[in-house]
């Protein structure tokens, strides 16, 4: 059996093949000994012994092309009908691609490039179905199982309202032993126009579990001008982590930052359109959605199902590229807006905790909720192999304003809504950067930096209807947190992480500790950039 050489390999051998002539055709110095023309007919020799087995080597593997072109003919005239029966057509030569279509293919290799951190497995071939008189159509459908447990300890209640604005229904990591999110993804192409994905989630709430459609829909594939429209239930695609599922974040939890404005990530149910630029070498999207507002962002709304006009609508715009092979990047900017209506059935409830996490007054909320959001990533690794060594540099920063109106049921028995606010005003800003670096094979090591500022707000209401809350105006929490994991293969991972944070309040300190595995079973596809 011959050596299999890698890719880096040929290419090596190919220089040295190239220059072996030009390098021993001429002395190195003035006089060569014999010793040194010994050497260089010994090295030339061995460069002609393994030209020779490469040759031969080539020459096995294209006899073994060909075996297989001639078993799938034969194949091929086994399963389709007699050649007699069928009409014949005249063969016509496809025509050459316009340079516009040219162009689109290479922006659409260039956003595969540096969206693939790694090759997915190879798939199983797609299983023929029988011919029920229709066209012949094979299964392309890919499952993914991702089974994620934790244990955490943590010096304060993680289902604690945290300090500084409304809450947002944001959930931490429960104490103690607990599953994470448990994802089953069903994806594939529907055929030549459409392709389809379902992501179930089976998750821990309180002490019992419970199953989730995560995400659910469809996106049209080929549509002229690099455009793309996807309906259903998504994650939106604004921010850089926003779109991510749990078991692609790099830390246990998401940034605090994400939690105050978003309660957690934006998954909304509706449609989206995207654009990707047809150039050459940098990737250029731009991209919108309008959505139902249903799902409780920021709380802005309690819900709108079962009303005819869509209440959430984001813009963004995401660029990137190569530099070298080395260096990769991407960055963005996004905008989402939502709103309450008028209506009081869509209107926001918030329910206002004192410290012992008891419900002591409730607030409800007519208006609207404006953010932007900046995001930039930046990618190293040797070769553009991330194999042994990788560096990943990410960070996002969030501007939100929300206004309106504000009701209270502070001390009304049963009269309900007995305090009217006057106008509303909340502002926050936040970011949070991180970088994860693999310093050995398998092994990474990981730092983020949170922190949220929540401004001078107004609420409109008497001083008493917020008293011992966990409304703090002007309060800007930090948190630190550094994490190390394993991963033996590309299916399983074990991460420890160490975080400190005041999110809670002033003076007061959660000090926190995960320890979290992750593990999947089915093909493992790449994960987005």
């Amino acid at each position: 059996m011959f050596y299999q050489p890698s890719l880096a390999h040929l290419r090596t051998l190919a220089h040295a093949l190239c220059i072996a002539p030009t390098v021993f055709s001429a002395p190195l110095y003035a006089q060569e000994t014999p010793d040194v023309q010994t050497q260089i007919k010994q090295i030339q020799a061995s460069l002609g012994q393994i030209k020779s087995d490469y040759e031969q080597r080539i020459a096995v593997l294209e006899q073994q092309v060909q075996q297989l072109k001639q078993q799938n003919q034969q194949l091929a005239q086994r399963t389709q009908p007699s050649v007699s029966t069928l009409p014949i057509a005249e063969a016509k030569t496809p025509a050459a691609p316009t340079k516009t279509q040219q162009r689109l293919a290479k922006a659409t290799a260039i956003e595969d490039s540096i969206t693939a951190v790694a090759p997915p497995p190879a798939a199983a071939a797609p299983t023929p179905l029988p011919n029920l008189g229709g066209q012949n159509r094979s299964i392309d459908l890919g499952a993914e199982l991702f089974i994620d447990a934790k244990y955490s300890a943590q010096s304060q209640n993680p289902q604690n309202a945290y300090a500084g604005v409304l809450p947002n229904g944001a959930e931490g990591v429960p104490r103690g032993f607990s599953i994470g999110e448990t994802e089953l993804s069903l994806k594939g192409a529907v055929d030549n126009l459409f392709r389809a994905e379902a992501r179930f989630v089976l998750e821990q709430e309180g002490n019992s579990t419970a199953l989730k459609t995560e995400e659910l829909y469809a996106e049209t594939l080929g549509l002229p001008g690099g455009t793309k429209l996807k309906a259903g239930k998504y994650w939106s695609n604004v921010g850089y982590l926003n779109d991510k599922h749990p078991h692609e974040w790099d830390f246990v939890d998401l940034p605090l930052v994400y939690k105050q404005v978003f309660g957690g990530q934006l998954n909304e149910t509706g449609a989206q359109l995207s654009w990707i630029a047809p150039t050459d070498n940098m990737l250029f999207k731009l991209g919108g959605e309008i959505a139902q507002g249903s799902n409780g962002y920021t709380g802005t709304y309690n819900s709108n199902y079962n009303q005819n006009k869509p209440r959430l609508g984001t813009l963004f715009a995401k660029t990137g590229g190569d530099i070298g092979d080395a260096h990769s990047w991407q960055g963005g900017v996004s905008w989402v807006r939502a709103t309450t209506g008028n209506s009081s059935a869509n209107q926001a409830s918030y329910d206002l905790t004192n410290t012992a996490g008891n419900t002591i007054n409730t607030l409800n909320f007519n208006g609207g909720n404006t953010t932007w959001i900046a995001d930039f990533v930046y990618r190293w690794a040797p070769f553009g192999n991330p194999k042994a060594q990788n560096l990943k540099l990410q960070g996002e920063m969030f501007w939100n304003k929300q206004s309106g109106s504000m009701t209270s049921n502070f001390d009304c028995g049963d009269a309900g809504q007995c305090v009217q606010g006057s106008n509303f005003a909340q502002n926050q800003q936040g970011f949070y950067t991180q970088g994860i670096y693999q310093f050995i094979p398998n092994w990474r090591f990981g730092y983020r930096y949170d922190r949220v500022f929540n401004g001078t707000n107004s609420y409109g209401l008497p001083t008493a209807a917020l008293t011992n809350s966990q409304i703090q105006s002007g309060w800007n929490p930090v948190r630190n947190t550094i994490m190390m994991d394993w991963a033996n293969s590309e299916y399983s991972l074990i991460r420890l992480q160490l975080a400190r944070d005041n999110a809670f309040g002033p003076g007061v300190y959660n000090n926190a500790l995960y320890l979290q595995y992750i593990m999947s079973l089915g093909a493992h596809s790449s994960h987005k950039y």
